[in-house]
């Protein structure tokens, strides 16, 4: 390797170089791979490494006669990924035949399957009835796997994972217990096949469905899906893919039967055969193992470590997790069977009569649990206790050891975690006796659920007060794991620490840590702002409704919560009840003046803003979002990013009330903090940005709009990640800043592809589609295909039609309809299409406002092209006064207006006024857009001007 590393270093390592020291490693390929990767230093190095690989490979299949696979590479391990490559390559994946490359590059595997077992037993059976089952030619390949709490239902599943991972190109590890963690798996999933909807950040209903569409696609042809733990079968059966060849299922569940539209085979686990655990013992207890060939057993001392073995395994029941405690304790300790059995006996007796009624936990596992614990040091001790009120998710360590200093309870916990070595002692002393799996690779600890319920049982029944301690020590854990900030996507790996568990174990929602609470509140507000509004929504309301029940309806926590959950009903479009939550809670949180208290009130009050804008109530919008400012400079300080959201609010107020210049200067006093606070690449900085650039579009300074959505798209590009909302944002911008400085057919090429885009992440319906489609009607238009126009506008207007549909987005979809009829010689049509959307916008902003003339100008055109042209003339001088009045004498919407007005003259015979008008346009023109620009150019040949309106959404 360091021989590798020196020559990468010199740019001359050779495949034969890699050939050579891969033979005389004597390591396994995938071990080997690993090194590989270290020494030419990672992801830099991969194009270089991928082509020596494949080469190393290709010369070992030569020596042994093979014909090489062309194509198959592997990827470097990425930092922290202890599963898969940058591609999704397991190390697993690299162990095959000498014969068959594997397809390295095209393998996605989860970081979430388990470890495989080296100690698993038996089950030939079983794994062969789940090979035949899955592999029938029927769809869909589904096997549930059933059985009691320590069965070994998920050791099995693993087992075949391992055995099969060569035939996959996709194996995904779902734990199925919470619906949540199905979603987030499988938002994961999206993630990782490199999916568009991936980052559709308010539909991952939308990013699932793709993702189990995709899984039938031609594209995968063989997958595997693990529905580990699956405790709903609704929950499971509304996230499984349509079946299809190639395409296999396995669920894992504690259910003995599963429902009939629930289409699979099913087998139900029992405990171990004798042979099995005979088999199992005798591998893993040095007293029972069979002799070696250097040191042989005679038949007498053979039969009688069998019978021993028989005789522990009946006693145990044959029960997977209890034989796999006693082998443990029994090489461990070196314990004869009749001193174990003389412990175990004594314990199971006691404790059976004393065990909490759950059928799953019985006299086996109580016994060998109450034999195995008296090994543990009091450390372990700790960690053992400290594990079982975690719930059976895997529990990463940072959990553990971040924060000792909150605990004051249980005496000597503190010091335990404040200790690394003595915690990695622990831990390995757990994993030693098979009472807790240890990931030293991600450094997870993870405890079976049936091992966590005997041991809180027995806390709760010999120790209540250690219990109760424990139990507060996790909550007080979990409680200090929470970064602050949820609005900061920084802070979301500290906050997925601790996500999993309080989403899988309802007791968390009932703790008494108002710490505890706080974090729920975050996390509530984190889901809901990386577009999880629905997790938000079912996790915040079940908070909600207990809080409520437990603590009054007036407590500060159940506000707070009340308050997340009203932001996520909306934002998942559950306006009406979003309105009804929050016009509860806010009268509560009135009377608090000062502390946290008033912060809550605060965002309460800034999504009361957010309420008012949306029933169209703008100057009440403001005056509240004016108020709020100095309120949120005092108690989150002046460059707070809540208090740069208040600012970009108050912006928005600006904008849709047609105040555009006062909304660019609050955009560009919170463009130019955030780019001192986060840098100039930040997403919130770009953000601004694209904000600054839309303000600039408003107020007619369209090359400098473009000059800033130009910069905004290329930064997005250049800082990498997948596409999101906001880039696509920016991306639509960038194309209308196009065609407001003229550069038509480049609007149209960017337009077109935004539109797609957006129907990739969003689908046919979302709001942002449509007002992508409704601005590509105005591309397609100014170069000319007006058919394609039309088409593209006749759609947009029906699926506007919905009451879902934001109402400027709709009178845009009205308008640009009629304004491609116009263009088309249609003018009569057009004029019904134009009088609803001028009528749709007075009612939405009232006559004078920017977008209304906007309506206006057109409607003025369809009069004077329908014959009507008193009444354009008539419209057209009002038009162009209220648009001085608003825009001023140089804004282009004014010149268009003014070169509307001057044909509509001239064709009523006043050439003189006609003349002088153009005349003042045109020089206008020239100063402001230059000649030529196309609407300069159109104005001076005498072609009527269309008005375009840009939907806020």
């Amino acid at each position: 390797m360091r021989e590798i590393a020196i020559r990468a270093g010199r740019g001359k390592v050779s495949s034969s170089t890699v050939h050579n020291i891969f033979r005389s490693s004597r390591v396994p390929r995938w071990a080997f791979l690993e090194q590989v990767v270290n020494a030419l230093g990672g992801a830099d190095d991969r194009d270089q490494f991928l082509v020596l690989w494949q080469a190393a490979w290709r010369a070992e299949n030569e020596e042994a006669g093979a014909e090489p696979t062309g194509g198959n590479a592997a990827a470097p391990r990425k930092d922290g990924d202890t599963g898969t490559g940058e591609n999704g390559i397991s190390a697993a994946g690299i162990v095959g035949r000498a014969d068959q490359a594997p397809k390295l590059a095209q393998r996605i595997w989860s970081n979430e399957i388990p470890i495989r077992n080296r100690h698993f037993t038996g089950r030939e059976a079983e794994l062969e009835l789940i090979h035949e089952n899955l592999s029938e030619g029927i769809t869909p390949h589904m096997q549930v796997i059933a059985g009691m709490g320590g069965i070994g239902k998920t050791e099995l599943a693993t087992e075949y994972v391992h055995r099969n991972i060569d035939k996959y190109e996709i194996i995904w590890w779902i734990r199925a217990e919470h619906h949540d963690r199905i979603r987030e798996a499988l938002i994961k999933l999206a993630q990782r096949l490199e999916l568009r909807q991936t980052s559709a950040d308010r539909d991952r209903d939308r990013t699932i469905a793709a993702v189990l569409d995709r899984l039938q696609s031609e594209i995968r042809s063989t997958w595997l899906l693990v529905y580990d733990n699956a405790a709903n079968p609704l929950d499971i059966q509304r996230y499984l893919p349509p079946g299809r060849p190639g395409g296999h299922i396995i669920i894992t569940s504690r259910l003995p039967s599963w429902p009939s539209y629930v289409a699979a085979d099913s087998i139900e686990i029992t405990p171990f055969t004798e042979q099995e655990a005979v088999g199992f013992l005798r591998r893993r207890v040095p007293g029972l193992a069979p002799g070696t060939s250097r040191q042989p057993l005679t038949d007498s001392q053979d039969a009688l470590r069998s019978s021993e073995a028989r005789r522990l395994a009946a006693e145990l029941g044959h029960l997977p997790i209890a034989v796999d405690h006693a082998a443990a304790y029994l090489a461990e300790t070196g314990q004869s069977i009749d001193e174990y059995l003389g412990s175990f006996q004594q314990n199971a007796h006691l404790l059976l009569s004393e065990q909490p009624g759950d059928p799953e936990i019985s006299a086996h596992v109580s016994g060998t649990w109450a034999v195995s614990t008296t090994l543990l040091t009091q450390d372990a001790v700790h960690l053992f206790n400290l594990s079982a009120f975690f719930s059976p998710e895997p529990i990463a360590a940072e959990l553990l050891i971040q924060q000792p200093a909150v605990l004051d309870e249980p005496p000597g916990v503190r010091e335990f975690l404040s200790s690394a070595t003595r915690f990695r002692a622990a831990a390995s002393q757990l994993h030693r006796l098979s009472l807790a799996k240890v990931d030293g690779a991600r450094d997870l600890i993870q405890m079976h659920r049936v091992v966590q319920a005997v041991t809180r049982g027995r806390l709760r029944q010999d120790h209540s007060d250690l219990y109760l301690a424990y139990r507060s020590a996790v909550d007080a854990l979990l409680a200090a794991s929470n970064p602050g900030s949820p609005d900061l996507a920084s802070n979301d790996a500290a906050f997925d620490l601790s996500l999993q568990h309080l989403e899988s174990d309802p007791r968390f929602l009932h703790t008494s840590n108002p710490a505890l609470r706080g974090l729920i509140i975050d996390q509530v507000r984190r889901l809901r702002l990386r577009g999880a509004h629905v997790e938000a929504m079912r996790f915040g309301e079940d908070a909600l409704n207990l809080w409520r029940e437990k603590l009054g309806h007036d407590h500060l926590d159940v506000l707070g919560i009340g308050v997340e959950v009203a932001v996520s009903m909306y934002v998942g479009g559950h306006a009406a009840d979003a309105h009804e939550l929050i016009l509860s809670v806010r009268p509560l949180l009135q009377r608090y003046t000062d502390g946290e208290g008033f912060q809550v009130f605060l965002r309460c009050e800034q999504f009361y803003a957010e309420d008012l804008r949306a029933r169209s109530q703008f100057q009440e919008a403001l005056q509240l979002d004016l108020e709020l400012l100095p309120k949120f400079e005092a108690a989150f300080g002046v460059d707070h990013e809540r208090t740069q959201a208040v600012r970009s609010n108050i912006a928005i107020d600006y904008r849709q009330m047609g105040r555009y210049a006062e909304a660019l200067q609050v955009n560009d006093r919170n463009l130019a903090d955030r780019q001192r606070i986060f840098g100039l690449n930040d997403p919130v900085t770009l953000r601004s940005a694209d904000a600054v650039a839309r303000d600039l579009r408003s107020l007619g300074r369209y090359q400098e709009s473009l000059d800033i959505a130009r910069r905004v798209v290329a930064a997005h590009a250049m800082i990498g990640g997948r596409e999101n909302t906001e880039w696509l944002f920016a991306c639509e911008g960038f194309a209308t800043a196009l065609r407001k400085a003229g550069h038509h057919w480049d609007a149209l090429q960017e337009g077109e592809h935004v539109l797609q885009r957006y129907r990739d992440y969003l689908g046919e319906e979302h709001a942002y589609t449509l007002r992508a489609a409704a601005s590509l009607v105005n591309a397609r238009r100014a170069v000319g295909d007006l058919s394609g126009a039309e088409e593209l506008a006749q759609d947009t207007r029906e699926r506007c039609l919905g009451s879902d549909c934001p109402d400027d987005l709709r009178n845009a979809a009205l308008l640009n309809l009629a304004s491609v009829l116009r263009v088309a010689g249609r003018p009569r049509e057009a004029l019904v299409f134009d009088e609803q959307a001028r009528h749709g916008l007075i009612r939405l902003y009232g006559g004078g406002h920017p977008l209304t003339l906007a309506a206006h100008i057109n409607y003025a055109a369809d009069l004077a092209g329908s014959g009507r042209l008193g009444d354009a003339i008539q419209l057209g001088h009002e038009t162009l006064t209220r648009y001085r009045a608003t825009l001023g004498e140089t804004h282009p919407d004014t010149l268009m207006a003014g070169a509307n007005l001057a044909i509509d003259e001239a064709a009523s015979g006043n050439q003189a006024a006609a003349d002088q008008r153009l005349a003042d346009v045109l020089r206008s023109y020239a100063e402001i857009l230059t000649m030529e620009h196309p609407e300069a150019r159109a104005a001076a040949q005498g072609i009527r001007l269309t008005a375009e309106i840009e939907p806020s959404v």
